[in-house]
């Protein structure tokens, strides 16, 4: 798997971790109890302390390392070989806190690596339960976007860790999903205009078993009607397309996974002020993720149907933009009257939600949109805004927000508040756009129009899939400074829930 970036390879750890490989990481667990958390130098913590003459308890006595997760500290054996003592936290936690605790632990210590080992010999099994979780970390916190930089920088290539294979290749194929989404979400809107996007996207897939993928592009999707994606991209000269990509891997209705993909976001005629429109190349991160899904959900075989629709579109000004006071028809003959270009991504993930319901047939329909500024004020780059009628499909959704880390915040529908919608659209059915307040709420009220009755969640990801502004709150598995590719762990973890059937 390649779009610009490829996780290192995984191979199996076998023998002493501490000979391995030149660069070793060692998890460091804290004591549990009531007083002060210490850290435990036993096991392989102890033999590692005395391979590097005693550097881990030295700086625990000088209270330089507590163990905590995501803490690292690095020390050296007499033959020259680099041993990262890895913080894990504490010790006999809840599940979801030892899972949490092993990503950041594994991501701090190969960040730590990256860019000064090939290999790192990682004993995942030293993380217990969390083993898997620990390698997924590792993989995620090597992850470098360079494909663009004159000079890069060496990293990471390898790592050896304590697994089975089959857990190796389910570990990998997270990992890679999880890259796809973030090299589109991060890459130059050039580079992934939406007819090179398609035909990327084509090409990948086309390695993977059981995957096939439909582009309707612009002249299509004028002749069948999609008013919302064709409006929204036909400023641009790089015109719009839908791309469709259908994993057949069980049985019954598909899942459907809807991601706004505006490659670059100016605002259109209603111009975002220009310190803001900076980061807009990731207003593409909900079709990232859409697209990171269907790949680890192939890779991992999930008995599950699946197709994610990525309507891709840029927004920009110019003479053939779509205009403030424009009426547009959708796909399924609602018309929006437009008062604000610029509420511009639930247009075109509006009209893939109602082909998903009544084209496609979907059992459920998930969206992920870079939606409104207002969840990320409400929430922060680090949760996503979480609306659905369906308590079932919420409290499943939030389960497996809890065991990826992956955080969620439900926010409530207030029927009321659709009186804006329709009194803000003299001409049309519905606006676009209708209150400044609630703006988070009003969106989501709009796109559930469009589901026609199907089961439904919307995620609002404003924060967490741009995440720009995260800095030293992001957890260390996540990429300073660009996005995340969040998203496809929680959907990935949900639908294996969900065919275990303990989504309800």
């Amino acid at each position: 798997m390649v779009l610009y970036t490829r996780p290192p390879r995984l191979e199996a750890l076998e023998g002493d971790p501490l000979s391995a490989a030149r660069f070793v990481v060692v998890p460091v667990f804290q004591s549990k109890g009531d007083g002060e958390a210490k850290p435990l130098i036993e096991g392989l913590a102890a033999r590692a302390d005395e391979a590097v003459g005693g550097a881990l308890s030295r700086a625990v006595e000088a209270g330089l390392f507590r163990g905590s997760a995501g803490e690292t500290l690095t020390a050296f054996t007499g033959d020259g070989r680099v041993v990262v003592f890895a913080g894990a936290g504490e010790k006999g936690a809840e599940p979801w806190r030892l899972a949490e605790n092993a990503r950041a632990s594994a991501a701090a210590a190969v960040k730590a690596l990256v860019e000064k080992a090939g290999e790192v010999a990682l004993p995942a099994s030293e993380y217990g339960e969390a083993a898997l979780e620990a390698v997924v970390g590792a993989l995620l916190g090597a992850y470098r976007f360079e494909a663009f930089k004159s000079e890069r920088k060496a990293k990471l290539s390898r790592v050896l860790a304590d697994l089975p294979r089959e857990r190796l290749e389910e570990a990998l194929a997270l990992a890679e999903g999880v890259y796809l989404a973030r090299d589109i979400a991060n890459a130059p809107p050039h580079e992934v205009a939406p007819p090179r996007l398609a035909e990327r996207l084509r090409d990948l897939f086309s390695r993977l078993d059981r995957v096939e993928v439909e582009v309707f592009d612009y002249d299509r999707l004028v002749r069948e009607g999609f008013g919302g994606i064709v409006n929204v991209g036909r400023g641009s000269d790089e015109k719009p397309r839908l791309i469709i990509v259908r994993y057949n891997g069980g049985e019954g209705d598909p899942v459907a996974i809807v991601g706004k993909t505006i490659v670059f976001d100016s605002g259109g005629i209603n111009l975002k002020p220009s310190h803001m429109m900076f980061e807009m190349r990731a207003d593409k991160a909900g079709g990232a993720a859409a697209a990171g899904i269907a790949w680890a959900a192939a890779r991992l075989g999930l008995p599950v149907n699946l197709v994610a629709l990525i309507p891709a579109a840029i927004n920009v000004p110019s003479g053939s933009s779509y205009l403030p006071s424009d009426v547009v028809r959708m796909w399924d003959g609602t018309y929006v009257e437009v008062t604000n270009t610029d509420a511009e991504g639930r247009l075109v993930i509006a009209d893939a939600i109602a082909y998903a319901a009544k084209q496609i047939g979907a059992s459920e329909i998930i969206d992920l949109a870079t939606l409104t500024g207002a969840a990320w004020i409400a929430l922060g780059p680090l949760y996503a805004a979480l609306f659905t009628r369906d308590d079932k499909l919420a409290r499943a959704l939030e389960e497996a927000s809890r065991r990826t880390g992956e955080r969620l915040w439900r926010l409530p529908l207030v029927d009321e508040y659709k009186a804006m919608l329709g009194k803000k659209a003299p001409l049309g059915d519905v606006a676009n756009a209708a209150m400044r307040a609630g703006g988070a709420i009003c969106a989501a009220l709009f796109l559930e129009r469009f589901a026609h009755g199907k089961r439904w969640a919307h995620l609002d990801i404003a924060g967490p899939g741009i995440a720009s502004d995260a800095g030293p709150m992001a957890p260390k598995y996540w990429p300073q400074g660009l996005a995340p590719g969040w998203g496809v762990r929680l959907i990935i973890d949900y639908l294996r829930s969900r065919g275990s059937g303990a989504s309800g």
